[in-house]
């Protein structure tokens, strides 16, 4: 594997990509469940990404072909924080260390691009797969959230986890 990180584009948008959010494995513990996604959405969604100071969409890339994202967000926090969530939607990936790839490089941009002090992510408690990605990459579980998510017709706990950066 040839694996990048960059900034996503629109013209990176492709039915591939929208087709991901179709897939229920690949949305099962996401937000994105409850979402409708078209081209033209997506396009759209890369396009705003692009103008918000805040956010910045990163693609993950084998060579040329879109695996994924992870997205940074909180970047204008006075705290010096900023919330990370990712997704291989390209099934063919998974278990082949594409997320924890996308997390450490998201972690040194984190650092020397964007100086922040921490990083945070919320996942389902039954996301094992992230909550092993996030771990391998230092992330500590900082708290539970009871029933705090609405995953699949029922109701999950949601895990916090941080990782400070300046030590």
């Amino acid at each position: 594997m040839n694996l990048k990180l960059r900034i996503l584009r629109p013209e990176d948008v492709s039915s591939s990509y929208v087709n991901w959010f179709l897939n229920d494995k690949v949305k099962k513990f996401s937000d994105n469940q409850y979402r409708t996604f078209t081209y033209e959405g997506q396009y759209e969604y890369v396009k705003n990404c692009l103008n918000n100071p805040d956010v910045d969409l990163y693609g993950i890339f084998d060579g040329d072909l879109h695996v994924g994202n992870i997205v940074i967000s909180g970047l204008e926090s006075v705290h010096k924080k900023a919330e990370i969530t990712y997704v291989v939607g390209e099934t063919s990936y998974w278990g082949k260390g594409v997320g924890k790839f996308a997390i450490s490089s998201i972690i040194h941009l984190a650092k020397e691009k964007y100086n922040l002090n921490k990083l945070f992510a919320g996942l389902s408690e039954n996301n094992l797969g992230s909550k092993i990605i996030l771990e391998r990459n230092g992330f500590v579980l900082e708290g539970k959230r009871l029933k705090h998510l609405f995953y699949n017709g029922k109701f999950c706990n949601q895990l916090d986890y941080g990782l400070i950066l300046k030590k």
